[in-house]
């Protein structure tokens, strides 16, 4: 299984832009395999891919920034590690990230590892279908992808994430969307989150979701202070709950200061996006201190006063009626 080096002092050059990030003739060799050599060295990334890319005569075009948060059929089928900036994406891609205020070394340097990381994952799904393994040994397995390490690593050392007043939260990205119009920091929209919430790396999920885990828990692990939790719905199964509030809980008690703050939500008849009041009323703001409160809360709504007609809320209140037939209980709150 092919691994990136872990990138040592000397090859810190290789991000800002100096002599690390050269090849002396600026070409790949070896075979359409070259580029999966170069990405285990960091040095040569970027002079690589921008020889390739001058080659070609390629433009970052600009496009209409569609939002995507499912692959479409016109996603890429391959992995394009013989040649990175071969990969539909490329352009939008690179105009995205030199629009953020990444220098042009971070820029490929970066993609290299995420498409790098596309093949890998590949690689270790494959392996995590042995029927030998347990759920737990078949997940870890599936997240210790390196080459998405380093990336994330690299967006670290290079500010693509930042935390003022961080937001986490579940049940379609209109919520996303909802708690930054409140003046609160999804991932989603921080200056690395933008950029790749506009991206379909691959046709396949199984390729990228890994990706989002990994930058999901990363994100979560970087709060300082209040965490404000957006939930119009809840599943036990979803990255929210299964992932990042136990990290979060972890950090809790590292840093008392790192308190969750929890927003139930409804959609009502006309689409717009509310909160959930302890007597059954939507207003503004609602946050309350634990999970169980919010879920015991938005349940109750959901019961009470969902007008099936609705068909903006359609889809929690049919959440909630299977959770409830399948017995799901929040479990303690801690």
């Amino acid at each position: 299984m092919l691994r990136p080096r872990p990138l040592g002092p000397l090859d810190r050059t290789a991000v800002d832009g100096g002599p690390a990030g050269r090849q002396r003739d600026g070409r790949a060799c070896g075979g359409p395999e070259a580029w999966v050599r170069t990405l285990q060295r960091s040095a040569g990334n970027a002079a690589v891919t921008r020889a390739i890319g001058q080659a070609r005569g390629q433009q970052a075009a600009v496009q209409t920034v569609v939002q995507r948060k499912w692959p479409g059929p016109n996603a890429a089928d391959r992995h394009h590690t013989d040649d990175p900036t071969a990969h539909p994406e490329w352009a939008m891609y690179r105009t995205l990230m030199t629009d953020a205020g990444f220098s042009a070394n971070v820029v490929e340097n970066l993609w290299s590892l995420l498409v790098g990381g596309l093949r890998e994952q590949e690689t270790i799904n494959s392996a995590s279908a042995d029927p030998s393994l347990t759920r737990t040994e078949r997940r870890l397995r599936r997240e210790g992808n390196d080459w998405y390490q380093q990336a994330i690593e690299m967006l670290r050392e290079n500010s693509g994430f930042t935390t003022p007043r961080m937001a986490l939260w579940s049940g379609g990205f209109d919520v996303c969307k909802y708690a930054q119009s409140k003046g609160y920091t999804p991932m989603e929209f921080t200056r690395a989150g933008r950029v790749f919430n506009e991206l379909e790396f691959h046709r396949n999920w199984g390729l990228q979701g890994p990706l989002w885990n990994a930058l999901s828990k990363f994100y979560a692990a970087q709060a300082t202070g209040p965490v404000h939790i957006f939930l119009r719905s809840y599943s036990p199964d979803s990255v929210l709950i299964g992932q990042e509030v136990p990290q979060l809980r972890q950090l809790q008690r590292i840093h008392p200061e790192v308190e969750l703050i929890w927003h139930p939500l409804y959609t009502d008849e006309q689409g717009r996006i509310r909160e959930v009041s302890r007597d059954r009323e939507l207003v503004d703001d609602a946050p309350y201190a634990n999970r169980d409160t919010c879920v015991a809360v938005l349940y109750d709504y959901l019961m009470y006063r969902h007008d099936e007609g609705n068909g903006h809320a359609a889809r929690s209140y049919q959440e909630m009626q299977s959770d409830l037939s399948k017995n799901v209980n929040p479990g303690p709150s801690k």
